[in-house]
């Protein structure tokens, strides 16, 4: 059978998610580009955008690099970040 390498859909329960994105070319993300971060709080599910899964399917490495932190305390978004904020993100995962 093959792979499908783009992450699933799912909630962190027990901790945030924090993705910083380096470099490349992101799978499991539409419209991203490198040096952005996205924050997905704690029980907010999310997963790849759609169309993400089906360009996976079959690939045997994935042309990216990102860094991932799940930390267990809630996030304190500073007033910098919140003006840094895109205000239609939410619309990524239905496009």
């Amino acid at each position: 059978p093959k792979s499908i390498p783009a992450p699933y859909h799912h909630s962190n329960i027990d901790s945030e998610e924090i993705l910083y994105y380096v470099d490349g070319d992101f799978m499991s993300r539409n419209n991203i580009e490198k040096g952005q971060i996205t924050l997905h709080p704690g029980g907010i599910p999310h997963g790849p955008h759609p169309g993400a899964i089906e360009r996976s399917v079959g690939k045997k490495q994935t042309e990216e690099l990102a860094v991932m932190i799940d930390p267990f305390k809630p996030i304190a978004i500073t007033e910098e970040a919140l003006n840094l904020e895109v205000d239609d993100y939410y619309k990524s995962w239905i496009i």
